[in-house]
């Protein structure tokens, strides 16, 4: 059975990409890469492109780009999937906070993707029910198992637990 986000057989409206030509609009070639994210239900973010792809003289640091969105949705989506599992298990989370990476790899001649999202996940337990460390691995791997983000992408996704 084939469902779209949100359970619904028809399409629904996540995101609205904006750019507009800008401050270089009188370069010849020349364009900025900053553009904003309008998301359903209001929220806007400010994006950009990547850094490490970007001519020193274009760069915004500050805006968010679409491969720190891509490690942070694949983050979020691990952890949302992992949190229902351990919850199901009757296991009791307190908190679950990531600080994930990304690498970039150069495929060839100058095209690069995220071949790889390391999660460095550091969780602690309530007082009720807590788990082992060789079962807070097993509910990793039933994560990314069952992680409708993660499971269809190329990208490497390595788990780095963190001692709570």
């Amino acid at each position: 059975m084939r469902h779209q986000v949100g359970m619904t057989d028809e399409p629904i409206h996540l995101a609205s990409i904006a750019w507009e030509r800008g401050k270089r609009a009188d370069f010849p070639g020349k364009y900025v890469r900053e553009h904003l994210w309008h998301f359903a239900g209001g929220a806007r973010l400010g994006a950009s492109e990547s850094p490490f792809l970007t001519p020193e003289s274009y760069r915004d640091n500050a805006k968010l780009d679409p491969e720190k969105l891509y490690v942070a949705t694949i983050a979020s989506s691990h952890m949302l999937t992992w949190l229902e599992i351990a919850f199901a298990m009757e296991i009791d989370v307190a908190s679950y906070l990531d600080s994930a990476h990304g690498i970039v790899d150069e495929l060839k001649d100058g095209v690069y993707w995220v071949s790889e999202v390391i999660l460095h996940p550091k969780i602690t337990y309530g007082p009720r029910r807590s788990t082992t460390v060789a079962a807070e691995e097993r509910l990793h791997d039933l994560a990314h198992e069952q992680c409708f983000i993660e499971q269809p992408t190329k990208t490497k996704v390595t788990v780095r637990a963190q001692p709570a």
